[in-house]
């Protein structure tokens, strides 16, 4: 069964012509055909165009989505690096601030060492390992020119300059010296004021104020430690060349000296002996304890200085020895 194009009434499917309304189907069958060809190929050309529509906006999208995600990362990573370089930033003016802090402590402290400033609490160790530092450098500087001198006054053997070990434990051993002075001077003040007892801090900030002056003195001292001459033959001469030696280190353990007097002269508001008491007293107990540091720690250091001078003088027993 069919129906007829023109009126709709249900007709034979090998009918030639409409029985209702008369009308030639013959002639409707080719329009039709090609009716339906064109709306076939309509549809398939709107569904191809849906689906290439689909697939633009499917690729659009992706890379919407793949360039938001690039631009996240870059977002991100352009962060991370501002935040590295902000706390770079941070951290170098913080350490040029207290550079300049502490300078301007030194500086005071030069002036008037006796005016307490504010500052770090950790100022007074910065400069006392600078102290060391200068010392070190002295001892160091004296026995490689020594040595030198050694090596060339004659060449059939050579003798070696100071290990860093070595020059690692006169610097240790400089800074137990200064811890001598520090512990000493601060449980004499605890031990000796019946009134109220100084605060380590701010006992340490005084020490530092009025010892600031031992950089200076230490720093010619390393200076003059490069005039010491050991080339020339008459004793006296290589004497001389010791003097400003001698003398800035004279000065510089003198430093120390006051400065352990005069902190606990201001530390001590009401002392239970006589304030000249207790300065005795405590340099009495610095001074045994270098007498016990130098019979029990300076031991191994004396050794390792000493074993320069015993390979020269076994290299010479073995030159001679070979002679004859």
């Amino acid at each position: 069964m069919k129906k007829c194009p023109n009126c709709g009434t249900e007709i034979a499917a090998n009918a030639k012509f409409c029985t209702h309304c008369g009308y030639d189907l013959t002639k409707a069958t080719p329009a039709s055909a090609t009716a339906n060809a064109t709306s076939a190929t309509a549809t398939q050309t709107t569904t191809a165009t849906t689906q290439a529509a689909v697939h633009t906006s499917t690729a659009s999208a992706n890379q919407q989505q793949s360039a938001s995600a690039e631009k996240q990362t870059a977002s991100r990573s352009v962060a991370a690096a501002d935040t590295t370089r902000t706390a770079t930033n941070q951290q170098v003016q913080q350490l040029q601030s207290s550079a300049k802090n502490y300078f301007s402590w030194l500086l005071a402290s030069w002036k008037n060492p006796s005016c307490e400033v504010r500052t770090e609490s950790y100022f007074s160790y910065i400069s006392f390992v600078i102290e060391a530092l200068f010392m070190t450098l002295v001892a160091v500087t004296i026995s490689n020119k020594f040595l030198t001198t050694a090596n060339d006054s004659q060449s059939y053997f050579h003798i070696s300059k100071l290990a860093f070990s070595t020059d690692l434990k006169i610097f240790l051993c400089l800074l137990i010296g200064m811890c001598f002075y520090l512990a000493v001077g601060y449980v004499t003040c605890l031990l000796g004021s019946r009134g109220t007892k100084v605060g380590f801090t701010t006992y340490m900030k005084r020490f530092g104020q009025l010892t600031n002056y031992a950089i200076i003195v230490n720093l010619l001292l390393w200076f003059a430690s490069s005039l010491v001459n050991f080339s020339v033959d008459n004793f006296f001469t290589i004497a001389a060349s010791f003097r400003w030696s001698i003398i800035l280190l004279s000065v510089s353990v003198l430093v120390w000296q006051l400065g352990l007097i005069f902190v606990i002269n201001k530390s001590v508001t009401q002392p239970l002996i006589s304030r000249v008491y207790l300065d005795l007293i405590a340099v009495l107990v610095v001074s045994l304890l270098f007498y016990f540091m130098d019979k029990i720690i300076l031991q191994d250091l004396q050794t390792a200085l000493l074993s320069h001078a015993t390979d020269f003088a076994n290299q010479i027993g073995n030159l001679f020895g070979s002679q004859y």
